[in-house]
């Protein structure tokens, strides 16, 4: 089956509020936001060479993992924002390296003319804090993920763009979440209000180009 593939330069909006200069991933109708990781750097690299690390903040959401990047860093990055479908992902591994910080590595498909080339090896470094809430919530959406993937039946094509886990799903899992007091993970309670709150199309959000 194809999977969901990444794409930079997926829509944002704001907060309502702005609180604090937080702009969101747009979502698609149902997908639910379940929780924010700031104080993290995404590094990518492809046959062609290394795309340097850029600060931002990580989402997690009922979809897809996405990596806005700091407005503070936009001048320094060839992109503002970058999502990576949950069907997507595979091989992710978490280093927990002596010397350095906690990070998780990945690998990801992109969809035609993205501008890379060969496997998409991506890294997300965690600055500060530690990460005994959010790796294991991101272990147990990729989990859901694959779990749906091996559902549909065999010749049945993959919508990335829908759900694959109930709104239930995902508050139980937000309720039992264990907190550890040293990582800064952000859980959604509740889902944030948009400033803009129109719905793009996969069209247009899937296959946006650099």
């Amino acid at each position: 089956k194809e999977v969901g593939k990444m794409a930079l330069n997926v829509p944002l909006a704001d907060s309502a509020g702005g609180v604090g200069g937080l702009r969101l991933p747009q979502g698609y109708p149902a997908e639910m936001i379940v929780l924010e990781r700031r104080g993290v750097e995404c590094e990518m690299q492809d046959a062609s060479g290394k795309w340097k690390s850029v600060k931002g903040v990580v989402f997690l959401t009922s979809l897809r993992v996405v990596f806005v990047v700091d407005v503070k860093d936009l001048s320094k990055s060839r992109y503002e924002s970058v999502e990576f479908p949950l069907q997507g992902i595979w091989d992710e591994e978490l280093k927990q390296p002596i010397f350095g910080c906690n990070h998780i590595v990945f690998t990801s498909q992109y969809y035609d003319g993205q501008p890379f080339e060969g496997t998409l090896l991506v890294k997300i470094y965690f600055m500060r804090g530690g990460v005994g809430t959010f790796v294991p919530a991101l272990n147990w959406a990729l989990t859901q993920a694959r779990r749906a993937l091996q559902n549909l039946p065999q010749m049945q094509p993959v919508n990335p763009d829908v759900p694959f886990m109930s709104a239930n799903d995902v508050t139980t899992m937000q309720s039992s979440a264990y907190v550890d007091p040293s990582d800064v993970t952000v859980i959604y309670t509740t889902q944030p209000i948009m400033a803009r709150s129109a719905q793009p199309s996969a069209r247009t959000l899937r296959r946006r180009n650099v």
